[in-house]
Formats: structure tokens, sequence, C-alpha cells
């Protein structure tokens, strides 16, 4: 699928420079970027439904930092 997006000149100096660096094309970076944006808005959303669920109502602004932190812990 093709999709045409206008991004700022700075921006895209630096998507190019980080595909390149990496070996890929900018598409494939670009997938990746919003498949990853994707799944953290999903998980989120779902944390949200869980909290919800459980009767908290307020909880620490960093919690998505926490659960991050605590799943890079569970892959190693």
């Amino acid at each position: 699928m093709r999709i045409t997006i206008s991004i700022p000149d700075k921006l895209r100096e630096n998507l190019k420079r980080a595909a390149t660096n990496r070996g890929i094309s900018v598409s494939s970076l670009v997938s990746e970027a919003v498949e990853h944006y994707l799944i953290v808005q999903r998980r989120r959303a779902l944390g949200e439904k869980v909290l919800a669920l459980v009767g908290k109502v307020h909880v620490s602004e960093d919690i998505y930092d926490q659960i991050d932190e605590g799943r890079r812990d569970d892959r190693t």
C-alpha cells in the first residue's frame, strides 16, 4: 500500500540517516515505527481498561514507562 505524507525537512533528513545507518529503506523504517506506535497505543489503552476495572483512579504519570521497563526486564 502506498501512502503519501508531508513531514518537516529536518525529520526527513533524520529519517533517511537512520534508515541508512540500519541498512534498510525509509519505507521499512517508517513501517516499523508506525507498527511500534500502534502497539504502544494499544497497550496503553488496554492498561487503562485494566486499571479502571480494578478501581485505580489515580496512578503515577510514569506508569507506562514503568510497565515498559518491566517488559524489557522480562525479555533479558
